[in-house]
Order: C-alpha cells, then sequence, then structure tokens
C-alpha cells in the first residue's frame, strides 16, 4: 500500500519575526499553564535566539522561589510577587541582577498595564478579572486561562 502525502505548493510560512519580536507579560507564571507558556518561549528562544519572545513581566501569588529561578532563567523587565510578605526574598533574590521587584495586588494590576504586545493570564480565580481588564483597556492581546474572567 502506498502512502499518500498532501501538497500545497502555493503556501509559504509567514515569517517569524514580526511574532518572536512581540513582548509577553505572564500573570501567574509559577502555575502549570505559566510554566508551559515560559516553556514555550525557551523552546523559541533556543530556535530562533534569545531575543525571541522578550517577557516584560512575571507574576506569582506566593512561590517566591520558583518565580525567582523563572525571572533569572527569561530575564523579565520586572518580577511581581502578590503576596507581599514575600517581597523580601524575591529582592534578596534577584538583587544584582537588573531585574525590578514589586509586590502586592496593585502590583500585579500594574504588570498587567506595562507594555507588551501579549499578556497570558494564568492567575486562578477571581483575582485574574482586574489584572485582565487592565491589560485589555491598554489594546494588548490577552490570552485567557481562566474562566472567571469570561464569565
Amino acid at each position: 500500500m502506498m502512502a499518500l502525502a498532501a501538497q500545497r505548493s502555493d503556501w509559504t510560512m509567514p515569517a517569524l519575526e514580526p511574532v518572536l519580536g512581540r513582548r509577553i507579560t505572564i500573570l501567574g507564571s509559577t502555575g502549570s499553564i505559566g510554566v508551559s507558556t515560559l516553556s514555550v518561549i525557551e523552546h523559541a528562544r533556543a530556535l530562533h535566539g534569545a531575543d525571541a519572545l522578550p517577557v516584560e513581566a512575571l507574576t506569582a501569588g506566593s512561590n517566591v522561589d520558583v518565580l525567582i529561578a523563572q525571572a533569572l532563567a527569561v530575564r523579565p523587565k520586572i518580577a511581581v510577587i502578590a503576596d507581599e510578605g514575600k517581597l523580601a526574598l524575591l529582592e534578596q533574590g534577584l538583587n544584582g541582577s537588573g531585574i525590578q521587584t514589586a509586590a502586592g495586588r496593585a502590583a500585579v494590576i500594574e504588570a498587567a498595564s506595562r507594555p507588551s504586545e501579549v499578556v497570558m493570564v494564568a492567575i486562578m480565580g477571581a483575582a485574574a478579572i482586574e489584572p485582565a481588564l487592565a491589560a485589555i483597556a491598554r489594546g494588548a492581546t490577552v490570552a485567557l486561562a481562566n474562566k472567571e474572567c469570561v464569565v
């Protein structure tokens, strides 16, 4: 039996440069969706160079150790921890890296308001609504991994 393959001679892959240059913010980077998003970024960088998919901001709820490791790996402009009690640990972990730090709910909303073309909203529950609205209000492309924002 002979295998058949479909061929399209009139199609060419579009240029990736415009996509690879888009700045990304990841809200909820330490959860499973955030980790998967960072994995995609790491693969893109391995294939297309360290400048592919630059990260504007990473936020996490309370998992400061993972946030520090992520920030050191992808070099966002800012790393935000929602749990204000963990700001000192975040600052200590990123000391000397040039990465800005902040903490609290207002800082998460501000991270969503920063200049990036794409905002991945991977925060669980109703806590994602205000940051998602902030990203929408400024015209970002918003990727929702949260049903509360839709309802």
